[in-house]
């Protein structure tokens, strides 16, 4: 593992990581964020009614929404003179500027479609690119297509214009968290990757938690389409600064470009070595690894199969695309039915969000001392249940449903955000990129369901909750099958993501015999030699005790 003992040498989290870290991805995922859900603000419908002459707005009395008479959950008609909207609990949405109310209402669902149809697409796009091109080129082309098409939403004339703004607004920008995240944690020592994880999530959640109130402010949807202008613009402004992953440049065959990039950061975390020792250090550990002999250099298309192609790793890839496809629709069901509660709409999301902060303090506080998969499984099991016995409370009980959504929403909140970083550590570096933009792209297809899902309370009130729950259920379940990543070095290639716990214990948990087996291999770097020695579920891999380091380095 000749990059990670360079990186090491580097420095594995010093400044220039944390520059990454609290500047790149912190104002990357505030872009993503607020992008996410604007999208939801600004195609939301409050209450309303037919135009019936002078007769007063009186919002929450009985009649027909799309015929003559008062507000209405349901109804259906034509209302000649247009209709009257409740502004009193929102703002005016690019939903009823257009009327896409009643016979016109698919309109709304069109363009929630297509939105993320283009995520979808763009995840599956930009992945392939990512790994191809490089994770830098990829980032600023993403950034840029999805500011020029968010200008085209506010210009959009018509339905088909603003849909297809949306889509290619979700094409670029669904790309952002991945590719950002895959950056900063490439440059990331094993025992820094929670710190990554939780400024992912606290930027997610802190821009989660202010758009109801920046949205309150506005009151125009326009204006809240330029938000995402500020973070866009910063990071297009320091694209010059950010590197290109120096792992991919490795797996690239790049070592030169890889030893200058070391090199930089050892510069700025303030450590006095060469990119010619690095260049060496680098050429020396390949050969170590591969002897003298040139590997048989793969096609990108083979690579790409390589997710399928081995067991281990095909097993691996099938586990966590199904259970982020249903994280996600767990998430982002729990997020529509947030709209619904009987409380006013900017509380409900901002409340919502400011909970997921103690999600963020229990992945520093546990993931390093627990792991990441058994958080992960006790987080979805508790947030399964929880969401079946929400279901199953008594609808005229407010207040305990409001607490219970909450609740269901920390839950799903930390089961997405340590899937997500698990998934980024059990990818190897050679297809990282096509296989979180994989990921990513089921989960949009989850997102896809999941207002189908929330649709369900329109048969039976119950059913929403009862089903994310057991779908939450289901995902726990399939987590239990991952080997556990904590302490372990990123594995590069295919072969060592195919050696990384194809053999560990089905119920591993802090296995005092897997860290007595790495401690018998901690100094060795050769990959035949470690398979030789080793179960490969620690083959490359060690867990960050003094006396591993110390045969580390």
């Amino acid at each position: 593992m000749g990059f990670n003992s360079a990186l090491t040498d580097a420095g594995e989290f010093g400044l220039y990581q944390r520059l990454l870290c609290f500047v790149f991805l912190l104002t990357a995922i505030a872009y993503l964020s607020l992008s996410y859900w604007i999208q939801i603000f600004i195609l939301m419908v409050p209450n309303h009614r037919c135009r019936d002459g002078d007769d007063p707005l009186t919002a929450g009395t009985n009649g027909s929404k799309c015929g003559t008479g008062n507000f209405s959950a349901n109804g259906s008609g034509n209302c000649p003179q247009g209709w009257e909207y409740d502004f009193s609990t929102l703002f005016p949405t690019a939903a009823t500027e257009n009327d896409w109310v009643c016979e016109n209402a698919w309109r709304v669902y069109v363009v929630h479609t297509f939105y993320w149809v283009g995520s979808i697409l763009g995840q599956l796009f930009f992945g392939c690119l990512t790994d191809r091109l490089g994770r830098k080129k990829t980032f600023c082309w993403v950034v840029l297509l999805s500011v020029l098409s968010n200008m085209g939403t506010i210009m959009a004339p018509d339905h088909m214009t603003f849909t297809a703004a949306r889509f290619l607004t979700a094409f670029g920008i669904s790309t952002i968290s991945t590719t950002s995240f895959m950056i900063v944690m490439e440059y990331t020592g094993p025992r820094n990757r929670t710190i990554v994880l939780c400024t992912w999530a606290a930027s997610w959640t802190s821009c989660a938690a202010m758009l109801p109130w920046i949205a309150y402010a506005l009151s125009n949807w326009r204006w809240l389409l330029c938000i995402p202008f500020l973070p866009a613009s910063i990071l297009l402004f320091v694209s010059w600064w950010v590197p290109e992953s120096a792992s991919w440049l490795m797996t690239k065959g790049q070592v030169t470009k890889a030893a200058e990039l070391l090199h930089r950061v050892a510069e700025v975390n303030g450590k006095n070595l060469s990119s010619q020792y690095f260049y060496d250090r680098l050429v020396s550990s390949t050969l170590e690894s591969n002897g003298t002999k040139p590997e048989k250099k793969e096609s990108f298309v083979q690579t790409s199969l390589g997710l399928v192609k081995y067991p281990n790793m095909r097993k691996k890839t099938f586990v966590l695309l199904i259970s982020w496809m249903i994280i996600h629709l767990c998430y982002n069901g729990n997020s529509l039915q947030t709209s619904n509660l009987p409380f006013n709409t900017y509380v409900s999301f901002s409340v919502g969000a400011f909970l997921e902060i103690p999600v963020n303090m229990f992945c520093i506080l546990s993931l390093d001392k627990f792991g990441r998969k058994w958080p992960d499984v006790i987080c979805l099991y508790i947030g399964g249940v929880l969401g079946i016995i929400s279901g199953c409370i008594s609808q005229n009980a407010e207040h305990e449903i409001f607490v219970m959504a909450m609740l269901v929403r920390i839950t799903f909140a930390a089961g997405t955000n340590i899937t997500f970083q698990y998934t980024a550590e059990l990818f190897p570096t050679e297809v990282r990129g096509r296989g979180l933009s994989l990921q990513r792209m089921f989960g949009a297809i989850g997102s896809c369901l999941a207002p189908t899902v929330v649709f369900l309370a329109e048969i039976d009130r119950l059913l929403p909750m009862l089903v994310l729950g057991c779908l939450s259920l289901i995902a726990g379940s399939l987590i239990i099958i991952l080997p556990e990543t904590t302490g372990h070095q990123l594995p590069h290639t295919l072969e060592e993501g195919e050696k990384f716990g194809a053999h560990e214990n089905f119920c591993s948990i802090f296995s005092s015999k897997q860290k007595n087996e790495t401690d018998d291999c901690s100094a060795k770097f050769g990959r035949d030699n470690l398979a030789a020695d080793v179960p490969e579920g620690t083959q490359g891999v060690f867990i960050l005790t003094a006396k591993e380091t110390e045969a580390k380095l």
